[in-house]
């Protein structure tokens, strides 16, 4: 940045410096120029006098000989047919002009350059030039442009130098911070300390304490889901050694296909755990929620009938589905975990030849999405802590995993919807009704 700047302020110096020449340049030139005109006048002046004394040319009393003009100027005395009658002392022996009416002009004589001003007598026959060479001009315009250029290089050293220092005090902060981050742990995501730095700063400090604290509650979330989840897998796992060890010292094939049997269930028991595990894994924050997408409900209905048709039959559960909703808000994925989470919940805790049936209509900005089932339902007091992972009704006799609700939870928080769980208007069961917003949700 201090490279940056210096040479930002290089630049705008060097365009004042040409805008300052130029400036300068065409000052004096006017100054000059009109310094020539006035001295041309009053020689003139003379000249008509001493003329019209009836001299036929000039006298050489008009300059003393030998005598320069200031700043080397010199002039000629002509006649309208550019014949020199006189010239000044320095003045080329050759008209500098042919010019005959007033004006300025540029001429090269004798390898030398000059300005020259043309003037000729209202009264006599007389035409004045009077020159100034050019090299007087432009060495006076150095000494002007080397007086002002000394204190300009130094001020733009100095600028340079007070760049350099207040940039590297700006940003000490930053190198302090970026020294404690690289002297940290990988798993030490505390905030960096802000007190000291700039306000130009200040805002990059505050979002990556942000940042740090979103990925300390995520780190916490992943050491909370590992270690529930080692938890409960270490029971199944544990059946699982003990049943297969069953089946290892069956003494009758009659034994061995039960202990088989057993072994096969809790095996699948297993999967059905890791399979929830893996889709609530995949819902920790950070992953993207569709915003904006919408996903056909016959879709995930044809999928999910296809999925639990199976299941339903083997308990005798009447499972059916209603509703005129074309289209759901979210992704695929996101609303076929949402639904087949709920199905699969109400299907298992119902009993069997019970009922279980999906409504999906629309209200107002939101889709609704109504699963009842004839179950034994949900106390009132525990409504609240069973969308908490693996947590499971005290006295159940399901052999769920307790992710089934979480999951459902989670999908409803990640698309900016709401769940309530309420009992049927009769008999026993439970009610889930979950509303999705149409419009743009908020991806929490």
């Amino acid at each position: 940045m201090a490279v940056a700047l210096s040479s930002a302020a290089c630049a705008v110096f060097l365009i004042l410096g040409v805008l300052v020449y130029r400036a300068v340049a065409s000052s004096t030139a006017s100054q000059f120029d009109e310094m020539l005109q006035q001295e041309a006048a009053l020689a003139l002046r003379y000249a008509d006098h001493e003329y019209g004394e009836g001299e036929s040319l000039v006298p050489p009393s008009l300059i003393a000989p030998g005598r320069p003009m200031p700043r080397n100027i010199v002039y000629q005395i002509v006649t309208h047919s550019n014949e020199l009658l006189y010239r000044s002392p320095g003045a080329p022996p050759v008209p500098l002009t042919v010019r005959t009416v007033p004006g300025f002009s540029t001429a090269l004589v004798d390898r030398h350059s000059w300005r020259v001003y043309s003037l000729g007598s209202a009264s006599t026959p007389l035409i004045i030039y009077i020159a100034e060479p050019l090299e007087f001009r432009t060495a006076f315009l150095s000494r002007i442009l080397r007086a002002v250029a000394v204190p300009v290089v130094f001020a733009l050293v100095l600028l340079t130098v007070l760049i350099g220092l207040v940039t590297e005090r700006a940003f000490r902060p930053v190198r302090r911070i970026a020294a404690d981050l690289a002297g940290r742990g990988a798993d030490d995501l505390s905030a960096v300390n802000t007190a000291a730095m700039p306000k130009e700063t200040h805002a990059l400090g505050v979002a990556l304490n942000g940042l740090m604290a979103r990925q300390a509650e995520l780190l916490a979330r992943e050491r909370r889901f590992t270690a529930d989840a080692a938890h409960e897998l270490r029971t199944p796992l544990a059946a699982l050694r003990a049943q297969a060890q069953v089946a290892a010292r069956a003494k009758s094939p009659g034994e061995a296909r039960r202990a088989l049997e057993k072994l096969q269930a809790n095996i699948d028991r297993t999967a059905h755990l890791m399979s929830q595990l893996l889709s609530l894994a995949r819902l920790e924050p950070g992953t993207g929620c569709g915003a904006g997408q919408t996903t056909p409900s016959a879709v995930i209905m044809d999928l999910l009938f296809e999925e639990l048709a199976q299941t339903a039959r083997d308990r005798q559960v009447e499972l059916t589905v209603s509703g005129r909703e074309q289209r759901l808000p979210g992704p695929p994925e996101m609303l076929y975990l949402l639904v087949r989470n709920l199905l699969e919940n109400s299907v298992r805790h119902v009993s069997q030849r019970g009922h279980v049936s999906l409504a999906v209509t629309g209200e107002g900005p939101c889709a609704v999405l109504c699963v009842r089932d004839d179950g034994p339902g949900i106390p009132v007091a525990e409504r609240q802590r069973v969308f908490e992972r693996f947590y499971r009704i005290p006295g159940s006799a399901s052999d769920g995993s307790g992710l089934g609700l979480s999951i459902v939870g989670r999908v409803v928080e990640l698309l900016g919807g709401d769940i309530t769980l309420a009992d049927p208007a009769s008999g026993t069961g439970l009610v889930v009704t979950v509303r999705l917003p149409r419009g743009p949700r908020d991806s929490r």
